[in-house]
């Protein structure tokens, strides 16, 4: 009895430490004013402690320097957190530019191999996906790559439609269909009308999962609009319960008001569990 009860728990420990948990943070205009703000910047930490990795999106630059914002944070969480980033993105007209940054931990991921997407189609986006892969330390998760998105809320449709050529890229590439897009897709009805849908490859249900609902409100506002959105392929989605993915609700979590949450960000993090 005592041999059975102990491989019980050695499996379902097993099983914990398969899994790794994935997440993408919108964090609003993320640059020197927001690192400088101590209690945000505590928040943003313990956010970024939860994952396994972390996509940060809006990482501000000016004139193509490293934002402070990135470096404290960075060095917040060296202990346990490796990062790369994309090259500084053109944000808009002005002379402010955007990273994308992931941060993983060293203990359960490693990175393979990066890529910045441009063959020809950077005029598709705004922010073009700064593409990796990711390899576990865990024999029973694959490999696989992660592409993140920021759309402009005024492209998000023709963005949208491009980003099923960077899945083809990434596979091309690495032959690795196991393929998660992640981040703020400006997916609301108000930037991607219903009609407009069947138009973009991505909402192709016999290659592509939606893990993140329509009704799911990634806003501090509570304003009904559903922007940040995991994405996977028919591949990728084997290895995972649907039922893990959601948003994170660090509002609530961390006993803050709205105007503390709005301070981190206007968004929440989306998140989900893969094993």
């Amino acid at each position: 009895m005592r041999l059975l009860c102990a491989l019980g728990l050695f499996l379902a420990l097993l099983h914990v430490t398969s899994c790794l948990l994935i997440g993408a943070f919108n964090i609003e205009c993320f640059g020197p004013k927001k690192s400088q703000n101590k209690e945000v910047m505590d928040t943003i930490k313990e956010i970024v402690l939860r994952y396994d990795i972390i996509l940060i999106q809006e990482v501000r630059d000016k004139d193509g320097t490293v934002t402070q914002s990135l470096m404290d944070l960075v060095n917040q969480v060296s202990h346990q957190f490796t990062n790369i980033s994309s090259e500084p993105l053109p944000l808009g007209p002005g002379s402010h530019k955007e990273r994308y940054l992931f941060l993983y931990k060293n203990q359960t991921v490693s990175v393979k191999g990066s890529f910045q997407y441009d063959e020809g189609k950077a005029g598709d986006f705004n922010r073009p996906p700064y593409v990796v892969q990711f390899s576990s330390t865990e024999p029973a998760v694959m490999d696989f790559v992660l592409i993140p998105i920021h759309t402009s809320p005024r492209t998000a449709v023709e963005e949208l439609k491009a980003l099923v050529d960077v899945v083809k890229e990434a596979k091309r590439k690495w032959q690795n269909n196991n393929i998660m897009v992640l981040g703020d897709f400006n997916a609301g009805i108000n930037y991607v009308p219903l009609y407009k849908r069947p138009t973009i490859p991505l909402f192709d249900t016999n290659v592509f999962h939606w893990l993140i609902a329509n009704n799911v409100d990634s806003t501090v506002s509570k304003s009904g609009n559903d922007y940040d959105r995991i994405v996977v392929t028919n591949d990728m989605y084997k290895g995972m319960n649907p039922r893990n993915a959601d948003k994170f609700d660090f509002e609530n979590a961390y006993g803050l008001n709205q105007a503390q949450a709005k301070a981190v960000s206007d968004h929440f993090p989306v998140e989900v569990e893969i094993s």
